[in-house]
C-alpha cells in the first residue's frame, strides 16, 4: 500500500513538472497580451458601432468565450473568442423550432418581429426592420447563416480599411492586422511585437423560454439567455442555408465553477470538458487524467462524441473516419503509460467534450509521461 502511495505520488509529480513547463501560462505575458487584446477589441468595435448604427443597436453584449475564457487555454495567449450578442427588438417573438435536419441546430422564423417593427415608430427600430427585410431574411422570413455573415463582413473589411489594417496599441509597437471569416468566425489575425489572433463570433440572443432542445437537458437552464450561432455547414440540406448551432456557453461556464481546481488542471491537459460529480476532481491529477484519457479513447474508437445538448448530434461528423482513427491511435497510449506506472483507474461515465483539439505539443508531452515512466522504472529496479 505503501509502494503504491509512493508511485502514484512520483506520477503526480511529474505530470504538474508537465503542468507548468508545457501548459501553464506565465502571468505576466498572460496580462500583457490580454490587456493588447482588450485594446484592439474597443478600437475595432468602436469602429463598427461608428460606422452602422444599425450593429451599434443591436449588440447587447460581449463575451469573452473559449479557452480563454474558461481559463483553460495552455502555454500561450494567442488566441481569444469574443463573442458579441446580437438583440433584435422584441426577439422574444422569434419563432424559434428545431432543425428536423440538422441536431443541435435551430431554425429563426423572423415573421412576428417584423409585424411588430413595422407597427413601431422608432427611428433605430424602423433601421433594424429594413436590415432584416432587405439583407437577413429569405421569402418565409426566416433568418439566413450567410446573409448575415455577409453583412457583418463588409462592416469588419470598412473597419479595417479605416485604420489601413494597422493599429498602435501600445506606444512605439505598431500592429499589423489581416482580417478572414472561418466558419462563424470573423477573424483578425494579428503581427508585430504581438502575434495572435480573435475569432469575433456573433451570437444571437434568445430567451431561456425559447429554448426547444430535448427536455433532459432544460435541469440546466437557470439562466435568462442562450444563443444561437450562425456557422456555416458543409453537408446540403433543405434548412441548412437557414439552420443556426445552439449555444448555451454561460451554462457551460456555471457547471466548471465551483469545482476543484484538479477539474480545471485536467481540462487544461487534454483540452475537454466533460460533467462529473465535485468529489471526482477532488482525486490526485494522476487519477483524474488516465481515466480522462481512456474514456476519450474509447468514444475515438467508437467514433461518437455526443452534442451535450442535443446528444443527436454527434461531434466528430465533421471528420472523416481516418481523422477520428488517428486520434484514437494517438490518445489510447497515453492512459496505458500512465496506469503502467501504478496509477489505479475508475472508469466513469464522459457526458461532455466540448471541443477536440490536439494536446499542447504532443510530442512533447509524450517524452515527459515517457521520462517520468523510464525514472520510475528504475527508481523500483534500484529498490
Amino acid at each position: 500500500m505503501e509502494e503504491h502511495r509512493n508511485l502514484e505520488k512520483f506520477v503526480e509529480k511529474k505530470l504538474y513538472v508537465c503542468k507548468k513547463k508545457y501548459i501553464d501560462i506565465p502571468k505576466d505575458e498572460g496580462q500583457r497580451y490580454g490587456k493588447h487584446f482588450k485594446a484592439l477589441k474597443s478600437k475595432i468595435f468602436g469602429i463598427l458601432r461608428k460606422e452602422s448604427a444599425q450593429l451599434d443597436t443591436l449588440i447587447a453584449a460581449y463575451s469573452l468565450e473559449g479557452s480563454v475564457g474558461d481559463r483553460l487555454k495552455i502555454a500561450k495567449p494567442n488566441e481569444f473568442d469574443l463573442v458579441f450578442k446580437l438583440e433584435f427588438p422584441y426577439y422574444k417573438s422569434i419563432a424559434v423550432t428545431r432543425d428536423p435536419k440538422i441536431p443541435g441546430n435551430v431554425l429563426l422564423d423572423m415573421t412576428r418581429v417584423l409585424e411588430l417593427l413595422k407597427d413601431d415608430p422608432r427611428e433605430d427600430f424602423q433601421r433594424i426592420r429594413e436590415l432584416i427585410q432587405g439583407r437577413l431574411v429569405d421569402a418565409q422570413n426566416f433568418l439566413v447563416v450567410d446573409r448575415l455573415r455577409s453583412w457583418l463582413q463588409s462592416l469588419f473589411s470598412q473597419a479595417l480599411n479605416r485604420i489601413s489594417d494597422r493599429v498602435e496599441l501600445v506606444p512605439g509597437a505598431v500592429s499589423h492586422l489581416k482580417y478572414r471569416t472561418c466558419g462563424p468566425a470573423h477573424t483578425i489575425y494579428v503581427y508585430g511585437d504581438y502575434e495572435y489572433s480573435v475569432d469575433f463570433v456573433p451570437a444571437i440572443r434568445l430567451a431561456a423560454e425559447q429554448n426547444v432542445l430535448p427536455t433532459k437537458q432544460l435541469e440546466y437552464l437557470n439562466t435568462s439567455y442562450w444563443e444561437a450561432i450562425p456557422k456555416p455547414l458543409k453537408i446540403l440540406t433543405e434548412t441548412s442555408t437557414i439552420s443556426f448551432r445552439s449555444s448555451f456557453y454561460a451554462l457551460e461556464k456555471l457547471m466548471l465553477q465551483g469545482v476543484h481546481e484538479n477539474c480545471r488542471n485536467a481540462i487544461r491537459f487534454m483540452k475537454k470538458f466533460r460533467d462529473e460529480p465535485n468529489s471526482y476532481w477532488q482525486n490526485p491529477l494522476s487519477f483524474i487524467l488516465p481515466d480522462m484519457f481512456h474514456d476519450l479513447a474509447e468514444h475515438l474508437r467508437r467514433g461518437v462524441i455526443p452534442f451535450f445538448w442535443d446528444p443527436e448530434l454527434n461531434m466528430l461528423d465533421a471528420l472523416t473516419r481516418k481523422q477520428v482513427w488517428e486520434m484514437y491511435l494517438c490518445v489510447r497510449r497515453i492512459p496505458k503509460m500512465l496506469w503502467a506506472a501504478g496509477i489505479s483507474r475508475n472508469k466513469l461515465s464522459l457526458f461532455v467534450l466540448r471541443a477536440f483539439s490536439a494536446v499542447h505539443s504532443h510530442q512533447e508531452y509524450t517524452e515527459v509521461i515517457m521520462s517520468g515512466y523510464t525514472d520510475l522504472t528504475k527508481l523500483e529496479t534500484s529498490r
